[in-house]
């Protein structure tokens, strides 16, 4: 019995939609069971069908196919990205993505993309991971994607006034708002300005503008009232800033 693949198709472009789905037509084990115009769409399909594999472009508006994969974090399923510039090549398998096909479409290549799928599944079905947050060359976040079920936040690091670990969990408070991000807090900093964002405590860490004083040495008090503990080395790294 052949082995059936779900998958979603995600694209700005109507025609590009159309046209790949008419290539996929030519294997029978691939069932379309989404076509999604952008990313927050996409997000909802993968929640909603769980899809096997998603046939998903880089350059869209709102949320680019890097930022999808970013969001479904270990949700995400085997992912093939389509796009027409080849200059995303690294990057995109840099994100363990199943392939990387460049428009117009090569049927050969095509072809081969799933070949590549029937080989992979077994094994490995959950294979796209996190995006490697921090590449060389990169730089450091200028803002957090964030979601909330099915909405999608984008918060700015300037915004950001401290961000408390739990467990596997930041939870991030900013613009008098509290956000939850699946991350640890040690790969979070490592992706922030050290300028910046300082650790206070081994569970806390905090944006020093936001900042307004350190009492008895133990308690950091910020501009909107929270009050952080501090701990030793938490109070070096602050008179060292």
């Amino acid at each position: 019995m052949r082995t059936m693949y779900s998958a979603i198709i995600v694209d700005d472009e109507a025609l590009a939609r159309e046209g790949l789905e008419r290539e996929l037509s030519a294997f029978p084990e691939i069932e379309i069971v989404a076509r999604c115009a952008n990313g927050p769409e996409a997000l909802r399909a993968v929640e909603t069908f769980r899809p096997d594999v998603m046939f998903l472009d880089i350059r869209m508006p709102r949320l680019s196919g890097f930022e999808v994969v970013e969001l479904l974090g270990d949700e995400a399923p085997l992912v093939v990205f389509i796009t027409a510039y080849d200059q995303f090549a690294i990057k995109a398998f840099e994100t363990h993505a199943l392939d990387y096909l460049l428009k117009p479409l090569d049927p050969a290549r095509l072809k081969d993309t799933i070949a590549r799928l029937h080989e992979r599944f077994d094994a490995q079905k959950r294979a796209t991971r996190r995006l490697m947050k921090n590449r060389e060359g990169q730089g450091f976040l200028s803002r957090l994607l964030i979601r909330r079920q099915t909405d999608i936040h984008i918060v700015s690091v300037d915004d950001i006034a401290y961000i408390a670990a739990r467990d596997d969990y930041v939870h991030i408070h900013a613009r008098g708002e509290h956000f939850v991000k699946k991350e640890r807090l040690g790969l979070l900093e490592s992706r922030l300005d050290p300028s910046v964002f300082k650790r206070l405590h081994r569970s806390y860490l905090v944006n020093i503008r936001y900042l307004e004083k350190i009492e008895e040495g133990q308690i950091a008090v910020l501009k909107d009232g929270a009050r952080l503990p501090v701990s030793r080395s938490g109070l070096k790294a602050l008179r060292d800033s």
